[in-house]
């Protein structure tokens, strides 16, 4: 009796990890981004068909705002992804300006048009909770962009940046002023989760060292307000040895500001934009450039996709490829696009010249 026993328990486990290896290929077969842009960060999955429905589809997204030329290109990647798939017979994009209120009446008017799925890129994780729960509760798949995790209910989360993309500019910074000096820290939208995040990594990677952040400014990951607070704190005589940026944009604009003030150049981190990579080609600076995929417009779209069509998701994945290096700067710097392009793009290569030729 007990061999029995042992025998039937040896199959049913071997029965379970068959299907349980059945469904973690099912989710792997899903390419979120290509050449290894994107990872699960869990082996958690959705249940196949629990979301599957009939086509055409309406799916709805509501994100926190606009305001420079990476969110630009991430809507224009997402909207090129959704142009893909035929069986989306409706796809409402609305953005809310970085206001709450705008926010969750977006959110509950893409629910009132019954949409199918509905990807949401919070301003916040306490804006966009409740929001993502209501959304839960009536059965509806919900993808998150971003990196929030328990904070927020979701059936798949898309996220990237992060601590990961501010630890990779201090530990830069903290390498290039061996652990010790003033730096400036130019910062992104006030309130904004991303943001706080990439922050939170920064200053984390200068634990244990003497760096002091003697300067720290919102520059709202633009160009305009990013330069007009670098001359101010240039102009301020204010001593500096390195510069941490939460987006290219504002590092781009405080590279000027040093050239038109002859000031001489300290390092800067940036990002894998391609108007900051020419201004580093260009000046020489030492930097570094995180890369902030604008593919997870691409992303999220085919995670919904994904779900509509009944296929196993991961509940959640994080983009995290290595910075840009100086050794790396000419593989990824395009001469031939202009300043507005970000990388590494979804968008084929015939979109791309189209877009952004020079």
């Amino acid at each position: 009796m007990s061999r029995t026993i042992s025998r039937t328990m040896r199959w049913v486990a071997a029965a379970a990890a068959t299907v349980a290896m059945s469904g973690a290929a099912l989710a792997a077969d899903v390419e979120i981004l290509p050449n290894g842009l994107m990872a699960p960060t869990t082996t958690e999955q959705t249940k196949p068909d629990q979301f599957k429905k009939a086509p055409p589809w309406r799916i709805g997204v509501s994100f926190g705002g606009v305001g420079n030329t990476w969110i630009v290109q991430m809507i224009q990647e997402m909207k090129y992804e959704a142009s893909l798939h035929k069986e989306i017979g409706e796809f409402i994009f609305v953005e809310a300006n970085w206001q709450a209120a705008k926010q969750v009446a977006d959110v509950e008017d893409l629910l009132t048009k019954k949409v199918d799925a509905i990807i949401i890129g919070p301003i916040s994780a306490a804006i966009g909770a409740p929001l993502s729960a209501k959304a839960v509760k009536q059965g509806i798949p919900v993808v998150v962009f971003g990196a929030f995790g328990k904070a927020m209910q979701s059936t798949t989360e898309i996220g990237a940046g992060g601590e990961v993309f501010g630890r990779q500019g201090g530990e830069f910074l903290r390498k290039e002023l061996n652990g010790k000096g003033s730096v400036w820290a130019f910062r992104g939208v006030a309130g904004v989760d991303e943001e706080t995040l990439r922050y939170d990594g920064f200053r984390k990677s200068l634990v244990g060292s003497d760096i002091k952040i003697t300067n720290e400014v919102f520059g709202d990951w633009g160009y305009a307000k990013g330069k007009q607070l670098c001359e101010n704190l240039v102009l301020s005589g204010n001593a500096v040895d390195g510069i941490w940026f939460s987006g290219a944009e504002m590092t781009r604009a405080c590279l000027d500001v040093f050239k038109e003030s002859g000031k001489a150049l300290v390092p800067m981190t940036g990002e894998g934009n391609n108007g900051f990579l020419r201004a580093w080609k260009q000046t020489g600076v030492k930097s570094v450039a995180p890369l902030f995929t604008p593919g997870l417009g691409a992303a999220v779209v085919r995670a919904s996709v994904a779900l509509l069509e009944g296929k196993p998701l991961y509940k959640s994945y994080f983009s995290a490829p290595a910075a840009v290096q100086q050794g790396d700067l000419d593989k990824f710097y395009r001469p031939d696009l202009n300043d507005a392009y970000w990388l590494p793009s979804t968008l084929p290569e015939a979109k791309l010249k189209e877009m952004f030729h020079r």
